[in-house]
């Protein structure tokens, strides 16, 4: 029987081009380690609450809702 014919041939690609899909999704999911910069340090990352803590401190009025001098 001629091979383009036979079931086990169009079972083998189906299944080649779910593992390659597989395979290909998997390794992009992979996250890449950070870029090391020369003169660069590293910082770590603020909670979002210490992030408003810090840029909203008692008193201060943001720069759009002061009154030009």
């Amino acid at each position: 029987m001629d091979i383009l014919h036979s079931t086990w041939f169009w079972l083998f690609v189906i299944v080649a081009l779910v593992m390659s899909t597989i395979g290909s999704l998997a390794r992009l999911s992979k996250v890449p380690p950070p870029v090391d910069l020369p003169g660069v340090k590293p910082q770590p990352y603020a909670d979002d609450k210490d992030e408003d803590e810090a840029d909203n401190p008692a008193g201060h009025t943001p720069a759009s809702l002061r009154k030009p001098k």
